[in-house]
C-alpha cells in the first residue's frame, strides 16, 4: 500500500485582490491598496458647490456678511465635503491651490491638490473646482456711498486754532489706525479745527487715542441718541480732542506783533512781551484764537 504524502503546512495564507487579482498581504475594504486608492474620489465637483459674493466697488469677497477670500472658502468647502464622505476624523491638507478668474469675472476656476489618510492609506488627488461669483454692493460700500457715520472726531486746541501741521498729522494718524471694515465718511475743515466723520465709535476712539498720544492734550466723549434698531437705542458719538494751548516761553504772532508768552491765565488769556518793542501785551481768549505759534 502506497503511503500518502503529508500536506506541507503553509507559512501564511496568500491573499489576492478580487478586483485586479494581484497578490497582497493587506486588503482594504476587500481590495488591494492600489484598487482602494482608485475607488476614492476626494474632489467631486458635484459635492463641492462653492459660491461667493464679490463687491462691485471694492472687490472684496463675502460669504454672507463675512469678509473672506476665494482660497479660504474653497479650502473649507473641500475639507467639509471630504469629511462628510469619509469621516470627520480625516485630516485634510491643501498643499497647492491656483485661481483663474473668467473674462467676465462671473466664475473662478480653482485648481488644487488635496491630501488625506483613509484607513491608513495616503490619498492624494488633483482636481478643479468652479466658484460662482455673484456681484453685489457690500454693506461697507453702501454705507460709504450713503454718507453713513456713527462718530465724529473733532480736532481742536485750547484757546487757539490748531496749526495746519497739527491737522495734517491728525488726519494722517486717523488713517494709520484704519482697520479693514473702517472708513472715513467725510472730513470737514472749519475755522476752529477739523471734523472727521467715521463709521464706528470704536474707530473714533482709536483716532482720539492716537492723536492725543502723538500731539498731546486730552479728549472727551459724548453720546447723542440717533434712533432705534431691532429694539436697541442707536447713538452717535462725538470725540472732542483738545490739543495743548500756548505755553509759557513760546512766541506767538498776533496781527503785526510777535509776543513772548510770560504767563497763561486760565480762562482769561495770556500775558507777554512784544519781542520787537519790549511792550507789555495781553491777549484775550478771543484774540488767542487768532494767534499763531512762530
Amino acid at each position: 500500500m502506497t503511503e500518502q504524502k503529508k500536506a506541507q503546512p503553509r507559512d501564511k495564507w496568500r491573499k489576492f485582490c478580487p478586483k485586479c487579482g494581484k497578490e497582497t498581504d493587506e486588503l482594504f475594504d476587500a481590495v488591494c491598496k492600489d484598487c482602494f486608492r482608485q475607488e476614492i474620489t476626494l474632489l467631486e465637483p458635484a459635492s463641492v458647490a462653492v459660491s461667493l459674493n464679490v463687491c462691485t466697488h471694492c472687490g472684496s469677497y463675502f460669504k454672507g456678511k463675512e469678509r473672506t477670500s476665494i482660497e479660504a472658502v474653497v479650502e473649507d468647502a473641500v475639507r467639509r465635503a471630504i469629511r462628510k464622505k469619509y469621516g470627520s476624523d480625516c485630516a485634510v491638507e491643501i498643499p497647492e491651490l491656483r485661481i483663474a478668474l473668467s473674462e467676465n469675472e462671473r466664475t473662478a476656476q480653482v485648481a488644487l491638490t488635496a491630501k488625506t489618510v483613509i484607513q491608513g492609506v495616503d490619498i492624494e488627488e488633483h482636481g478643479e473646482i468652479t466658484v460662482i461669483l455673484k456681484r453685489e454692493t457690500c454693506e461697507r460700500c453702501s454705507r460709504i456711498a450713503g454718507g453713513y457715520y456713527a462718530a465724529i472726531v473733532q480736532i481742536r486746541a485750547d484757546y487757539r486754532v490748531p496749526t495746519e501741521k497739527e491737522l495734517a498729522k491728525a488726519e494722517e494718524l486717523a488713517y494709520s489706525v484704519l482697520d479693514e471694515d473702517d472708513f472715513v465718511s467725510k472730513e470737514q475743515l472749519l475755522k476752529e479745527g477739523l471734523d472727521i466723520y467715521v463709521n464706528s465709535a470704536e474707530y473714533g476712539y482709536r483716532i482720539a487715542r492716537a492723536v492725543v498720544k502723538k500731539l498731546g492734550g486730552s479728549f472727551s466723549e459724548s453720546r447723542k441718541l440717533y434712533g432705534r434698531k431691532d429694539g436697541k437705542d442707536i447713538y452717535r458719538v462725538t470725540f472732542l480732542i483738545r490739543l495743548p494751548g500756548f505755553q509759557k516761553g513760546e512766541i506767538v504772532e498776533f496781527r503785526d506783533k510777535r509776543v513772548s508768552i510770560e504767563n497763561v491765565i486760565e480762562g482769561r488769556g495770556i500775558e507777554g512781551l512784544d519781542v520787537n518793542t519790549g511792550e507789555q501785551v495781553f491777549l484775550t481768549r478771543k484774540e488767542m484764537m487768532k494767534a499763531k505759534r512762530v
